[in-house]
């Protein structure tokens, strides 16, 4: 007979992560396709009798979803093994700020050059496109409000990846004390469907052989990734 498949989920951390990540992947998505359904209710089955805003809700909201679900299949999904996976990660985040915008309007993005996503992909491999995502995505929940979030990338002589939000310099700035705390080499807080994603983004980068760092200078948040000397995926 076959060996049988070993359970990745045998212990209870794991079972644990598992179930907080799963349960923040639906409160990202509760609100796009909630707002879906409720324009589709208000339709009552005839598109003959659907009014201009009903679509507009319609459209902007499946519009939210999609964007919000190819972010997050590449940030908390299994990453891609081929060099292409790289491309397209900067629209992929416009995107999804654009789909959490508020009132506000969308952050501004500045994007680091395609060739130094190239160089960072040549050392990090498959695990490129979920650490920058997740820095991204880390930063901008961190910060109150962000204004501008930037990208940048020094090869030498250590290969540094840094992610800087820019808060609203006309408000007070407080920073989201729990995910300053979840980062920590020992989590200073309790794991819950809030702290999972900058845990998970300390893991990446642990397993990146990286470390992982915020450095929080009002009104800027940044997140540092660092490659360890000498080594390489």
């Amino acid at each position: 007979m076959p060996e049988s498949a070993p359970d990745i989920l045998e212990s209870d951390e794991a079972l644990l992560l598992t179930q907080l990540l799963c349960t923040r992947l639906c409160h990202d998505l509760a609100g796009p396709v909630g707002a879906v359904a409720a324009g589709v209710e208000l339709a009552g089955g005839d598109p003959t009798q659907v009014d201009e805003e009903t679509l507009a809700l319609i459209g902007s909201s499946s519009a939210a979803a999609s964007r919000k679900l190819k972010f997050l299949r590449v940030a908390l999904g299994v990453p891609a093994t081929t060099p292409a996976a790289v491309e397209g990660l900067e629209a992929l985040v416009e995107g999804y700020l654009e789909a959490t915008a508020g009132r506000g309007g969308a952050p501004l993005l500045r994007w680091a050059s395609p060739k130094d996503i190239s160089t960072l992909a040549e050392r990090l491999g498959s695990a490129t496109a979920p650490l920058l995502l997740n820095l991204c995505l880390m930063v901008v929940e961190a910060l109150p409000v962000c204004r501008l979030l930037e990208l940048a990338i020094v090869v030498d002589p250590v290969m540094r990846v840094s992610v800087q939000g820019h808060g609203d310099g006309q408000r007070s700035t407080a920073w989201r004390a729990d995910t300053l705390d979840a980062v920590a080499p020992v989590p200073a807080v309790a794991l819950s469907a809030k702290t999972i994603q900058p845990y998970l983004a300390r893991r990446l980068a642990e397993r990146a052989h990286g470390r992982l760092v915020l450095q929080a200078e009002p009104p800027v948040l940044t997140a540092i990734f660092e490659l360890m000397p000498g080594r390489r995926r």
